[in-house]
């Protein structure tokens, strides 16, 4: 049943308007400066996060796994991936846990040298049993430099076989986030500044705050037949809303939800992020080829650069510092 959900996902996320009503990350203005700091071409991209040196601040983020057709994208976007010298993460290992005949089409990306390569388990199987045991065989499955633990309770509120418990989570991650280099990660409806704290204090390593402005995983239960996603569609918080709430926690941001170019990526670097995470605007493209994914981010990191040089910073460092102006639905918030 999960290796059919999987497939499922997939085909939604290609073929259906999944959404998010609104896109908060076009109500972020950078602040144009009239003489660039250094030639375009100087613009320096590379950065660190997570121990891990990047190329560039962006990362292919948590997308699927867990189905024969899954194989070949988490593939190509590993080998991507490594030619680019981004980060990655495949989709949620529990499919593997459950049925080792998927284990290959997750730990396929071990076979390339991506310089961060993340897991992924779900928040609500650690309430449900899961622990040490199980999260030591999803890193070792991909070769796992970091594990995301991704909090997808909206998707499971709306799913009629959905998990819906938490009790206990927290008391079955803390040690676990302790030994472990975890990253929290929401699905599309972001992350609050007090549950953000918790998750940190308990020694979690990175925020990934995927907020509303991209795929709407209540958008996505709407077309399985889950009734209730069409009422729940928008539900959560701003991309962008979150990042600032999180900003000076002291603990890396990842922006994701709703990053679509090279310009927003760096509308989410100015708002606080340490790297920026990009999904379903590479899902077309993985599909293809690998060709296909590196043309795509190529295109994103002349568009990043181009952002940076029209706001006057020359690395990632300074672009955390550029001036915005918010309006719209995103100043509301705010």
């Amino acid at each position: 049943m999960i290796e059919d959900r999987k497939l499922e996902h997939i085909k939604i996320c290609l073929d259906k308007d999944v959404n998010a009503t609104h896109n908060y990350w076009d109500d972020v203005i950078l602040k144009h400066v009239t003489i660039p700091k250094v030639d375009l071409e100087d613009i320096d991209l590379r950065t660190r996060i997570l121990d891990r040196d990047l190329e560039a601040p962006i990362i292919i983020d948590a997308m699927t796994g867990g189905h024969p057709v899954a194989k070949k994208i988490n593939e190509n976007i590993a080998k991507a991936a490594e030619e680019l010298g981004i980060g990655m993460a495949v989709g949620s290992q529990r499919s593997a846990i459950v049925n080792p005949r998927m284990e290959d089409t997750y730990s396929v990306v071990r076979e390339y040298e991506v310089p961060l390569r993340m897991g992924n388990l779900g928040a609500p199987q650690f309430a449900l049993g899961f622990g040490e045991s199980e999260l030591e065989r999803a890193m070792e499955m991909v070769d796992a430099h970091a594990m995301e633990i991704h909090f997808n309770y909206l998707q499971e509120s709306i799913q009629p076989e959905g998990d819906k418990v938490v009790s206990g989570l927290i008391e079955n991650l803390k040690p676990l986030a302790k030994k472990y280099p975890l990253v929290a990660k929401e699905t599309g409806a972001g992350f609050d500044r007090k549950s953000a704290e918790i998750l940190a204090e308990m020694g979690f390593r990175a925020i990934d705050v995927s907020g509303v402005s991209g795929t709407s995983f209540a958008a996505v239960e709407y077309y399985r037949g889950g009734k209730l996603g069409k009422l729940f569609w928008d539900w959560g918080l701003p991309s962008p809303y979150s990042l600032l709430q999180l900003k000076g926690m002291g603990v890396p941001l990842i922006g994701s939800g709703g990053i679509r170019h090279g310009l927003d990526v760096a509308r989410a670097i100015a708002l606080g992020a340490d790297a920026a995470g990009m999904a379903r605007a590479i899902l077309k493209y993985a599909t293809k080829s690998h060709t296909a994914v590196v043309e795509r981010i190529e295109e994103i990191l002349n568009e990043l650069r181009i952002a940076m040089f029209l706001s006057g910073a020359a690395n990632v460092d300074e672009m955390k510092n550029a001036g915005y102006v918010l309006r719209g639905e995103l100043r509301a918030w705010l």
